[in-house]
């Protein structure tokens, strides 16, 4: 009967949490860019131009550029104005990473799952992310096309 019992507070569990999971997981036209030769293949030698998300107090339609040097070094330049010197890294099989050392605010290391749609690319945080996926698709942290691709997001950067 105990063992009974822990088999349904764990389906009942199980099922409390499988429809993050379930939304996650769905056919959402996005696909992932894993695997560290086509992360480096996108980023490297190449600028991203790129948005943030509008969050409550965050930037609205605030666009960059960010030109990835084969060196390991990035040149940010937001709204034409060169912002920083930054350094950026695959890690992993997944992720690329972001490290501004000359910036007194933003002191941590930033990390993104890339995924595309269309010509569109979106970094989702790591801690946007389940298994599967986002937690919410509408939840990317930035979005960006490959300059001298011709790619657009549906709105903004282009």
């Amino acid at each position: 009967m105990k063992h009974l019992h822990t088999v349904f507070l764990s389906l009942a569990l199980m099922a409390c949490f499988a429809p993050s999971a379930a939304i996650a997981g769905e056919d959402s036209g996005y696909s992932q860019v894993k695997g560290k030769k086509q992360l480096r293949a996108l980023f490297e030698g190449r600028t991203a131009i790129s948005e943030y998300r509008e969050e409550d107090g965050g930037i609205e339609d605030e666009l960059y550029t960010e030109l990835h040097n084969s060196d390991g070094t990035t040149d940010y330049i937001e709204k034409g104005t060169k912002g920083e010197t930054g350094l950026w890294r695959i890690v992993g099989d997944d992720k690329i990473c972001y490290k501004y050392p000359d910036n007194a605010v933003f002191t941590q290391t930033y990390c993104f799952i890339v995924y595309k749609s269309d010509s569109c690319y979106y970094n989702y945080s790591t801690g946007a992310m389940t298994y599967t996926g986002p937690y919410d698709w509408d939840m990317w942290t930035s979005r960006f096309v490959i300059k001298g691709e011709g790619g657009t997001c549906a709105l903004g950067a282009s």
